[in-house]
Formats: C-alpha cells, structure tokens, sequence
C-alpha cells in the first residue's frame, strides 16, 4: 500500500510562511496568546495540499522537502494578485492610479481629488486617509460590492447603517462623496458613469482601486489544494478577497496575513487558533455565508471581524480523557443501512451522569448520504461491530460531511 508524501513525517502545530513583517506579527501574536509551538518557514513553499483524513497541511518547498503541519498560516501573498476590472479607457487616465493592496509609498493625496473604484477592505483601510487630507473623495461602486445610501424602507434606518459605515464625525472631517451609478469609461481627466440614457464626468486626480484580487491564470492547480482536493482556482473568483484578509472558504486551518494591518490580521489569526484550542478541535473554516457577506459588503473604514465562534466553523475532536472509536460503521436511516466511516469521541457527564458522544460521519463518494431523506428524518441508528445505538444527526457541515450524537452507551466498545 502506498503511503501520502509527508504523513509519515513528524506534525508540526503551527507553520508560518514567510519571516518578513506578516511573519513576524503572527508569531508575536502567537505568543502574546501563549502559542508557542510555531515552526518558522522562510524558505519558499511551492505546493500545499489539505489531507482531510487527518485534518492536516502537506507543504513541498523549492528543494522538495515536505513538512506536515496542522495550522498554515501564510505570512504573504502565496497566490492570490491584486486584481483590477477591465474597463474601458483606463490607460489613458493622466493622473496617478494604483490598487489599494499595491500602496504608493510615494502617493500625497493632499489638495488632490481622488476617486475610489470600489470599496473592499483594504480601500477601507485607507479611505478615512484620504478623506483628511484630500481635496476630495468620491467612491464608485463596483461588484460585488453595491452602494446603497438609501433604501425604500426603512429610510431612517437605511442612513443609519450608511452612517455606521462612514463612521462618526471626528472634528471637521468630511464624508465621501458616493456614487452608485456603474462606471462607462475612464478618460484621461476622471470617470463617466451612466444611469440609463444619462451619464455624468466626475474629474479626479488619483484613482485607487479596491476590487479585490484575483488567481493569475499560470498557477499550477497543485500550487495551493483545499479541502476535498479543490484547488485555489475553483474556489477563488476576480474581485473576491478573503474573509477580514485572513480566511478562505475551502482552506481549513489556513490563514493569510497579508495586510494592509497585519497586526490586526494577526491577532485575530491567534484568536481563531485559542477558540479551536479550546474546543479541542482539529479543524477550522470560515463559513461560506460569513465570507459571502464579507465581500458583498461596503468598506468605508477599516474592517471588523465577527467573533470567532459566529464566523468559522469548528469540528470536535476528542480530549485526552475521552473514549474514542475512528474506523468503519454502518447508518442506519429510515429502514435503509449506509456504509460509512465515523470518527468519535465521548465521555461521561458529572452532572447527569450519563455518557455522552458526538463525531463525525464520513460518507463515500460512491454511496453518499441521501441528503432528502436527512432533511425528513434526524433520528438514525449507529452500528460498530456489534455494538448498536440510537443517534441524531445534528448538522451538515462546510465540508460535506455529517454531525452525529448521542445519549447513553455508544456504538464503539468501552475499555
């Protein structure tokens, strides 16, 4: 039987990419949280593969040495380009131009009127910037994103939520002028936008992109490999970017620090890695949903992330002290067995005094799980071996498999 490259080689707990300033926020806010089983990497990675059998990173370096690692944490840019919108004229705009990720050090917003084309995080960062020192700023929807000062109901609370947006006024600080009309052309003074049959030119002096980024088209599709052997390309569309700049749906344990705050960035990393500490478990992604509304949504301030609970998803995994059974199984749904593989985990409750345990079920691709009949009927039986119990299927989860529980004696032998 042929062995996974690198399974056989020893685990370790974290693994930071890059020892340049991403580098080394993350392993200080790994500290600060009392993480200190970090191995540092500064030497180039060229391929990464989730392993969802053990919830672990498969990372192959330039001089073909593969290191395994439970957590990734990517302190650069490994594959994802600042990505600008093809629109028409914008070569022979006179003025500066630049995406908010590729930041001028050189740039002086003061007395300029500046134009922003789109609003993801990372023109977020900035925006408040500009918004003190130059002449003017004007923000110019583009999708995903979509401006909306005002809503049909409710007005007020609408202006409200724009307002929180903005954020409150410091002193004599302006707010941005917004456009939500799409963008014609770029001419060589500024944008045309146009609203049916009319448009309008708004002058600028700068223009500053936040739309996001993008996969270049030659990366190899073995460069980075996510869960259920998905590569970056198929999970990643132009203009997206990854939740708060740190997490992408479809990379479990795998987080970015790439800026503009990597400070930030990195101290909420720390906080995703305590929650999965915690909960003893050995995977974390961030939920499809959260990540959705994080790229549909305006940035006209710096980002907030939610709490880690609210935006990730967090599989169990068993504690030291628990009973624990990972092998073949049988479902059992509404008359009808399911072979299947599970791995539980379970212990007794002090407080009522009956055993607990929950895990995860794991269906072949050949014999998956009857989706619609899970929707009608949660009650299902387990069976290991001889052993039989009742059992509730709690959830679906990110990645396709299932949440199973149960009250009283498990399915598994208890030594």
């Amino acid at each position: 039987m042929s062995q996974t490259p690198g399974l056989a080689e020893p685990c370790h707990r974290i693994a930071i990419i890059g020892a340049g300033a991403g580098g080394r926020s993350a392993q200080a806010a790994l500290q600060a949280a009392g993480i200190t089983e970090v191995a540092m990497l500064d030497r180039e990675v060229l391929r990464a593969r989730f392993h969802d059998g053990t919830d672990t990173w498969l990372l192959t370096t330039a001089d073909d040495e593969v290191f395994r690692a439970r957590v990734v944490i990517a302190a650069y840019r490994p594959v994802q380009v600042p990505w600008l919108p093809d629109i028409a004229g914008a070569n022979g705009f006179r003025g500066v131009s630049f995406h908010a990720a590729q930041w001028r050090p050189d740039f002086d917003p003061a007395g300029k009127r500046v134009a922003v084309i789109g609003t993801d995080a990372t023109a977020g960062h900035y925006i408040p910037q500009l918004i003190d020192s130059a002449a003017s700023v004007t923000v110019f929807a583009h999708p995903p994103r979509r401006i909306v000062p005002e809503l049909p109901l409710p007005t007020t609370r609408a202006k409200r939520w724009l307002r929180r947006q903005i954020g409150p006024a410091v002193g004599n600080r302006r707010a941005p002028t917004l456009v939500g009309s799409a963008i014609s052309t770029i001419n060589p003074s500024g944008i045309r936008t146009t609203d049916g049959s009319d448009y309008m030119d708004h002058d600028a002096d700068a223009i500053i992109y936040g739309t996001g980024f993008a996969i270049p088209d030659r990366t190899s599709d073995t460069t980075l490999v996510g869960a259920g052997g998905l590569a970056i390309r198929q999970m990643w569309r132009d203009g997206v970017e990854p939740y708060f700049g740190v997490a992408l749906h479809g990379l479990p344990n795998y987080f970015f620090v790439g800026g503009p705050d990597v400070g930030a960035q990195a101290r909420y990393v720390a906080k995703c890695l305590r929650v999965m500490e915690r909960r003893a478990s050995t995977r974390i992604e961030v939920r499809r949903s959260g990540q959705q509304v994080f790229n549909e949504r305006v940035y006209m301030q710096p980002a907030q992330p939610h709490r880690v609970t609210s935006a990730f998803e967090l599989s169990s995994s068993a504690g030291q002290n628990e009973r624990t059974y990972d092998g073949a199984a049988t479902l059992t749904i509404a008359g009808t067995e399911h072979p299947v593989r599970v791995r539980l985990a379970g212990r007794l409750d002090p407080i009522d005094g009956r055993y607990h345990w929950q895990g995860t079920v794991f269906s072949s691709s050949s014999q998956p799980l009857p989706d619609e009949a899970l929707k009608q009927a949660r009650d299902a039986t387990l069976t290991v071996g001889p052993h039989s119990a009742s059992a509730r299927i709690i959830e679906r989860t990110p990645w396709g498999t299932h949440t199973v529980a149960g009250v009283g004696a498990p399915p598994y032998a208890l030594r």
